[in-house]
């Protein structure tokens, strides 16, 4: 019986992985790097955060990558390095969620990457949780900011919650 249970309990894990690793959408890491982040959005651009394989809080390199697999429009910093002074983590909890940024600045812009998870129900229950993510681009100067949504099921990864400097959560709103 333990045998019989065993064998349905790997036979459903497998199955949700097999369905998760078709719904994972390409992204612009390197074989051997560890995605950290990878969102693509409506206009089929897709936006990666890509560390070495040896990234820790120890060390290790990061890039950011935003564009198609045939061309990148955008590279920071122009080659992977450390994340020291360069990116920076922060996240908040909420009732039934919480939300997570991964933020650095270039060009005269902040880039946001976010995932977040808000409870939407309050009476039933269970919480209803809504999922979103994506890259909130805003001007140093004060300007409008911009939005780009992720298609795909687009998160964090633990590995910067553990290794990226942290700072203090700011709301994108």
């Amino acid at each position: 019986m333990k045998t019989l249970l065993f064998a349905a309990s790997l036979t459903l894990v497998l199955a949700n992985a097999n369905i998760h690793a078709a719904a994972a959408a390409p992204g612009l890491c390197q074989p051997g790097e560890q995605e950290i982040f990878s969102c693509t959005t409506k206009a089929r651009k897709i936006a990666s955060l890509c560390a070495s394989p040896d990234f820790s809080v120890k060390g290790g390199t990061l890039q950011y990558r935003f564009g198609t697999a045939a061309k990148t429009e955008l590279q920071y910093p122009d080659t992977p390095q450390p994340a020291v002074g360069k990116f920076f983590f922060s996240s908040t909890m909420y009732s039934g969620g919480g939300e997570a940024h991964i933020r650095f600045t270039n060009g005269g812009y902040d880039y946001i990457l976010f995932d977040r998870t808000v409870r939407t129900n309050f009476k039933g229950p269970t919480n209803d949780p809504a999922f979103s993510a994506g890259v909130v681009v805003r001007s140093l100067s004060g300007g409008r900011a911009s939005t780009r949504s992720c298609t795909n099921d687009a998160s964090i990864r633990a590995a910067a919650y553990d290794a990226l400097p942290r700072e203090d959560f700011k709301d994108l709103d």
